[in-house]
């Protein structure tokens, strides 16, 4: 596999690459024309965890791996414009990111750009186990499948929370009306832990818990308690919809700007068997949604 990486956009704060940054931030892009949608959505994570370092990844599609099983060779044409087209991609890439640069530097945000060729679920399982976020679009569009696998990748195989960008518009902000789903779990307390970050900052925090008819009524978790979270816990009746569905249409009701929530599988060592939730969600999700395994 082979890597580029440029040199950084801007300085840190103090011109020390690792001045102030207290965690890092991985963007994946991989449209020039919805890459703002990305890049928006991890400057707004920056604001809200404080000093941060935003790495920006494009990714190359390498030649062989565009080659279906049924075709025997790929011919050296078909690799030249396989390259030219990936070389157009990335370089809109690069221009989308360095617009926006320009735009929200500040003394709290580095910036840095990177190129590098690779399948997408290896990179981004390689690159986000060395981040403390990843932000990246839902899957979407004609790439549905690659961004698929490099979705799963970042959410069951790097061990960190992902923020998953609706593909629709740019957010403009989030992190003021938190709806946070309700499981007692570890991959929910995980998910929850990973927003605790910014909680604090939040104008109102929603937990939404389903219950089922007949069963007692759950009662604040101590999670929030314990780290001084004020919440408000509302119920929400399992069965009547698919609780996918439930909990956006709630979320929605609520104004709320972000949801949090874990991340299933029915089958571990099946990863692309997702729970119920978990694929309405990436299916469906038309606000920014911060997802932990």
């Amino acid at each position: 596999m082979q890597y580029s990486q440029f040199v950084p956009t801007m300085p840190g704060p103090r011109g020390d690459r690792g001045a102030d940054v207290v965690c890092v931030i991985l963007a994946i892009v991989e449209h020039p024309e919805l890459a703002n949608r990305t890049l928006a959505a991890a400057g707004c994570l920056s604001q809200l965890m404080g000093h941060a370092r935003i790495d920006v990844l494009g990714i190359r599609t390498p030649p062989e791996a565009t080659i279906m099983p049924s075709e025997e060779v790929l011919t050296r044409s078909q690799e030249r414009q396989i390259r030219e087209r990936e070389e157009r991609r990335l370089a809109g890439l690069r221009r989308v990111f360095d617009a926006w640069a320009g735009k929200v530097q500040s003394a709290t945000m580095q910036l840095k750009w990177f190129d590098v060729e690779g399948l997408p679920d290896v990179v981004v399982q390689e690159w986000g186990r060395r981040a403390d976020v990843i932000v990246l679009k839902r899957p979407s569009g004609p790439d549905r499948v690659s961004e698929r696998g490099a979705i799963h990748a970042a959410l069951f195989e790097t061990d960190r929370p992902v923020l998953v960008v609706p593909p629709e518009r740019a957010p403009s902000s989030f992190g003021r009306r938190l709806a946070i789903a309700w499981r007692d779990d570890k991959f929910t307390i995980r998910a929850v832990l990973a927003a605790l970050r910014f909680a604090t900052q939040a104008d109102h925090v929603f937990i939404l818990a389903g219950v089922r008819q007949g069963t007692p009524a759950p009662a604040i978790p101590d999670i929030f308690i314990e780290h001084g979270v004020e919440a408000e816990l509302l119920l929400l009746p399992i069965g009547s919809q698919p609780f996918g569905e439930a909990l956006l249409a709630k979320a929605h009701e609520l104004g709320a700007d972000m949801l949090v929530l874990g991340a299933f599988v029915h089958n571990p060592a099946r990863r692309l068997i997702l729970g119920g939730v978990t694929r309405t969600i990436l299916e469906r999700a038309d606000l920014p949604v911060l997802m932990r395994h």
